[in-house]
């Protein structure tokens, strides 16, 4: 598991390294050689040594193992001077910064109070004074090209101007004797003292210059004019690093017609930084994620199945190590951003996908974000609708794919087929519905509608349940309080409904250990009371399917003992019973659809149990909300007429009992001619007859009444009328639109 140590290593991987044991490429005798080369270079003319490759293809790591195997020798290795040119704001500063630099090395080849160093640095300074870096540049170029040369004309009227112009700030002793000794010496017998200093020297000094491809083309052309001037002094070595494409551009501006042979006149030795390849560039790649990837957080979500099918398509975006260096620095931030304590909110692989997809097709990203519709549709079930469905399917992945690349457009759509398998559904992707949703959702995949919006917003969404929630309640499935308590506080961040429906997307694969506990908990769960519109599930019905399609995965008479062990334990009594009635639920002999238990005796045992259940929950002392009344009673009277409606008499007692049986015996439809409310007269004719309901309604309501039961009156009422009147509904019920007086 990444920690903040392996984080800050990672976004910081695209630097360069600097020493050989960082070295993960082999390039270490490469680089031992080049300072060889460069160690034997003494008591010669000044050598300029061309260093070239793409960006992102290791040239400062190179750099920086030459400059350890030559720093193994301080005695006798060259004097390093490290120049950065992209580091200075303009020209004058960069020519100035040039010499400033040189200078200091030539003040540690001797001691400080040696007279000879005192003026061989004065006369370098002096060098520096008078030549502004237009004037030495020009001076340099126009004598090496023949008079005659275009190019040569151009420079000379530049060294004109620029020789009248030249001026760098003096101060110091130095200084003093720097500009005494100019007005007697001639520039060309200056340069030959300052030759005559440099050849002296027992250590050559090498100029490192860097990042040469980052500058603008005007500063890349100054940057090399200034070493070209200044490159026939004996004893210094020049090591130049650039993309050489950019540093050719620059100079086909001033030599269109042969940039390369102009180059070959400043550097004398060229060298390519060796090609990583494919091999090297894979291997650090999945190092570099199997040391991202560690920890059981992280492992239990892998699947070597998706990563295979995934990194055929991922790996080809990745063209150098720079490449890979800034997504693996990236990976290791949002990693752990999606750590939430013991639990990994999203799968690694799609993270890795769209990680990649961010970093080289930001555009295709962010349309992306903007479209859970298309990736998490399932497509129609209708065969009417299809056509059009993939008609619209298809200019939607166009549009999609539209910011991509060329280069990148194929690894992107290939990506995204993997990633999001409801793209394919023309090329003959077929599974559809909850099965796939359900299975996606368990995976934590991005492709799941449940999960999509994690992967953007980096945090679970407002409105959600975390997948650190879910699996804290798995790992309490054994303790019945436990769960009591984690319902609860759901229920108090209004997340209750959210994770029924994520326990639902994950009846397959939550464990059947303490199958009787969960179930249990789950029916003890207080839902506010409300009405529920025609396409929403309401809480009574989720929990029922999900005892469907979790105890299905039990043999049948598994199953019996399960539920028998819930209706031992549960307070939910309501709930329970509901769920007894779909499990013993008998189809007609023409359907096919399968009943839970194929067993009559053991449907008979789970009608037992659930009376059983009943009957402890009706025990004096006990308390059943008056909301749960109607489902309990009637199922007991089902098998115990008497006994339920003695109970339900004796229960009927007040004011409160009886408003609330009144309020359990209505329904509600929603229609187009508006919302209508019902009295079901099956629902009680089997406990009372309307005349003994009616006296108790008598007896307890009347007088002053608040409003809501004011209401409930005046329905039942009016259903009492329309009966004595023989207007019954077709259906044997009582009715009235809202708002009827």
């Amino acid at each position: 598991m990444p920690d903040g140590r392996t984080i800050g290593s990672r976004i910081s991987a695209d630097l360069p390294i600097k020493f050989s044991e960082q070295d993960r490429l082999n390039r270490s005798g490469f680089a031992e050689a080049l300072a060889n080369v460069i160690q034997s270079w003494r008591d010669k003319p000044s050598l300029v040594i061309g260093l070239f490759g793409d960006w992102g293809s290791g040239k400062s790591s190179l750099k920086n193992l030459v400059l350890e195997f030559i720093r193994l020798d301080r005695e006798n290795g060259p004097q390093v001077v490290e120049f950065s040119p992209w580091q200075v704001s303009n020209q004058d500063i960069l020519s100035e910064t040039f010499f400033r630099e040189i200078g200091k090395a030539l003040r540690k080849t001797a001691p400080s109070e040696d007279i000879v160093l005192k003026r061989r640095v004065a006369r370098w300074k002096m060098y520096a004074s008078v030549l502004s870096i237009s004037a030495t540049v020009a001076r340099a170029f126009r004598a090496a090209l023949p008079p005659t040369d275009p190019m040569g004309l151009a420079i000379a009227g530049i060294a004109t101007s620029a020789e009248g112009v030249a001026s760098v700030a003096r101060t110091g002793s130095e200084a003093v004797e720097a500009e005494g000794a100019a007005d007697s010496l001639s520039l060309s017998e200056l340069k030959d003292e300052i030759g005559e200093d440099l050849k002296s020297l027992d250590r050559t000094i090498l100029v490192v210059i860097d990042d040469i491809d980052r500058l603008t083309k005007e500063e890349i052309r100054h940057t090399l004019q200034l070493v070209k001037a200044n490159a026939d002094f004996p004893n210094i070595i020049y090591l130049l690093l650039a993309q050489k494409k950019s540093v050719l551009a620059a100079l086909k501006e001033i030599a269109p017609d042969e940039p390369d042979a102009y180059l070959e006149k400043i550097i004398q030795v060229s060298f390519d930084v060796p090609v990583v390849n494919r091999k090297q560039l894979q291997d650090f790649f999945l190092n570099g994620l199997n040391e991202l990837l560690t920890g059981p957080q992280l492992d239990k979500r892998f699947s070597a199945e998706h990563w295979a099918a995934v990194f055929p398509h991922l790996f080809p975006l990745f063209q150098n190590l720079r490449d890979l260096n800034r997504f693996l620095g990236t990976l290791a931030f949002h990693i752990q951003l999606f750590l939430n304590g013991d639990t990994f909110e999203v799968n690694p692989v799609d993270l890795i996908a769209l990680e990649a997809i961010r970093l080289f097709e930001p555009g295709v990203y962010r349309k992306i974000t903007e479209a859970k519709d298309i990736l998490t549709d399932l497509g129609t079930t209708n065969p009417w609708d299809r056509e059009k469905d993939a008609e619209t399917r298809k200019q939607r992945i166009q549009e999609l794919l539209s910011p991509s690349s060329e280069a990148n457009k194929d690894s992107i759509q290939n990506i995204l087929g993997v990633v999001f398998p409801p793209l394919n559904l023309g090329k003959g992707f077929r599974i559809q519905g909850r099965d796939a949703e359900d299975k996606w959702f368990q995976q934590l995949r991005v492709c799941s509608y449940q999960t999509f919006d994690r992967y953007f917003q980096f945090a679970t969404p407002e409105g959600d349940v975390s997948q650190a929630d879910i699996e804290n309640l798995i790992a309490c499935m054994g303790d019945l309080a436990k769960l009591d308590r984690i319902f609860l506080q759901l229920n108090e961040r209004g997340l209750l409904d959210v994770m029924l429906t994520r326990i639902a997307s994950l009846e397959t694969s939550v464990p059947l250990d303490h199958a009787a506990t969960l179930l249990a908990s789950l029916y003890q769960i207080r839902f506010e009371k409300r009405e529920y519109g025609l396409f929403e599930t309401s809480p009574k019905d989720r929990i029922a399917s999900i005892t469907y399609w979790y105890l299905q995965r039990l043999p049948e008479n598994e199953r019996l003992k399960a539920m028998e062990e819930v209706l031992r334990y549960t307070r939910g009594i309501s709930l329970a019973i509901n769920a007894v009635e779909l499990l013993a639920h008998v189809f007609d002999a023409g359907s096919t659809a399968q009943p839970f238990f194929q067993e009559q005796a053991n449907r008979d045992r789970l009608n037992k149990a659930g009376v059983e259940a009943i009957l402890r929950a009706t025990e004096p002392g006990s308390e059943i909300p008056t909301d749960e009344i109607l489902l309990t009673v009637n199922f007991w009277a089902r098998f115990d007429n008497v006994s339920a409606k003695a109970w339900l008499n004796a229960y009927l007692k007040d004011r409160h009992s009886v408003a609330g049986y009144l309020e359990s015996i209505i329904s509600r439809a929603e229609g187009t001619g508006g919302s209508r409310q019902f009295i079901f007269v099956a629902s009680f004719e089997h406990l009372f007859s309307i005349e003994e309901l009616e006296a108790k309604v008598d007896q307890y309501l009347n007088g002053e009444l608040p409003l809501h039961e004011a209401g409930l009156l005046r329905l039942f009422r009016k259903g009492v009328q329309k009966r004595r009147e023989g207007k019954d509904d077709p259906y044997n019920v009582w009715a009235q639109r809202d708002g009827d007086a």
